[in-house]
C-alpha cells in the first residue's frame, strides 16, 4: 500500500512537471499588434535608453532582433524541433513608414541548426518616424512584423 502511493505521488509529480515545461514554451506576449496581416505576437524587451528589442515566438521558433542603429540588426533564431533552413537576406526586408520596401544588403550570419545569429544590415532608410523589420515564412508563419 505504501509503495502504491509513493508511485502515485510520483507520477503526479511527473505530470505537473511535463505540463509546466509545456506551458512554458508558450509564447508570452505583453502587447499584441495588428497589421494587415493576421495578429502577430510580438514583445518588446527593451529597457530605456535602448534601441530596442524585438521577439517574435510563433510556431515553435523565437525571433530576437535588436536594433543596432546605422541599419543594422542584430537576429537570432531559436527553436527546439526541425532546422533553421534559412536565408535572412532573401526572407527579410523594411517596411518604412511611407510603405517603402527596403532588401538587406547583407547577412553575416549562419544557417541551419536550432539557433543561429547573425547581423541583417540595410542600406541607408530613414528610421525617424518608425518602421517594421519583416520575416517571411518562418516556420510557416507567413510574415512576422517587428515595429520600432
Amino acid at each position: 500500500m505504501k509503495i502504491t502511493g509513493i508511485i502515485i505521488a510520483l507520477l503526479i509529480l511527473v505530470t505537473a512537471s511535463i505540463s509546466g515545461c509545456i506551458s512554458s514554451s508558450e509564447p508570452k506576449t505583453e502587447e499584441s499588434v495588428t497589421t494587415d496581416t493576421p495578429a502577430i505576437a510580438e514583445t518588446q524587451v527593451s529597457t530605456e535608453g535602448s534601441p530596442g528589442t524585438k521577439e517574435n515566438s510563433e510556431a515553435g521558433v523565437t525571433i530576437t532582433a535588436v536594433y543596432l542603429g546605422n541599419n543594422a540588426f542584430d537576429i537570432k533564431l531559436d527553436t527546439h524541433s526541425g532546422s533553421l533552413d534559412y536565408e535572412m537576406a532573401k526572407i527579410s526586408y523594411i517596411r518604412d513608414s511611407r510603405g517603402n520596401i527596403i532588401k538587406p544588403e547583407s547577412w553575416d550570419g549562419g544557417i541551419g541548426g536550432h539557433h543561429f545569429e547573425g547581423t541583417l544590415k540595410f542600406p541607408k532608410f530613414d528610421d525617424s518616424a518608425g518602421f517594421e523589420l519583416v520575416i517571411q515564412e518562418v516556420a510557416e508563419v507567413k510574415e512576422r512584423v517587428l515595429k520600432w
